[in-house]
């Protein structure tokens, strides 16, 4: 079997080098692997294209011998809201033909992107704000930018004092379920607090001393 590529989205095609397949039947996810002979292609995901749900357009060309079939088909790679990377989806019998009548399957199995902003775990997602000491210790605000398709914007306001050890859930602002839909996960943001790096002068140390003396 030769190489194969993309068509992203509901979009642009790519293609994929010599496959051979039995054709008529539609694909499978799972996590299982199979005894079939399979040849396996990654697809690459956005976390966005996994949050939101996508279809990816896959142009194949696969070889035949016996089987009489076209020799490219385009399949429709179905990624569902919430699909994590490794999960398999399976096109039975459409690769190449490998022995009389005998075809692989063609597996594609997702991958993810890494994120600017975000990390996943498995249904929630992670992000790590750097905020200024002055920020931690007066409390300030955050803008969590989601990953809607029309993104919206999570305003947390923080009043009370922040430690590295702080951790903040909203509940339900994770990823999707893709095994239970309509639930999510919980956005979980920690804190790297951001010191002085220059030495401070004996005013501020003697204003910071008498801030903290009441306390």
């Amino acid at each position: 079997m030769g190489g194969m590529g993309g068509m992203g989205g509901m979009g642009g095609m790519g293609g994929m080098g010599g496959m051979g397949g039995i054709a008529g039947m539609g694909p499978t996810a799972s996590g299982g692997s199979r005894r079939k002979p399979e040849v396996l292609v990654n697809v690459p995901c956005t976390l966005e294209e996994l949050f939101q749900g996508k279809t990816k357009k896959m142009k194949i060309k696969r070889k035949s011998s016996t089987l009489t079939r076209e020799a490219e088909k385009v399949l429709e790679v179905t990624v569902k809201p919430g699909y994590k990377a490794g999960t398999r989806i399976t096109f039975a019998g459409e690769g190449d033909e490998v022995a009389p009548g005998v075809a692989q399957d063609v597996v594609f199995v997702i991958r993810e992107k890494q994120h600017d902003f975000f990390v996943r775990e498995g249904s929630n997602l992670l992000h790590r704000a750097k905020i200024a000491l002055a920020d931690a210790l007066c409390g300030f605000q955050l803008d969590v930018k989601t990953l809607d398709a029309k993104p919206r914007i999570l305003r947390v306001n923080f009043r009370e004092p922040i430690t590295p050890a702080t951790t903040k859930v909203i509940a339900g602002e994770g990823m999707p379920k893709s095994k239970t839909p309509g639930e999510r996960g919980d956005l979980i943001i920690s804190f790297d607090i951001e010191y002085p790096k220059g030495a401070l002068s004996d005013e501020q140390k003697a204003l910071i001393r008498k801030a903290f003396a009441k306390m």
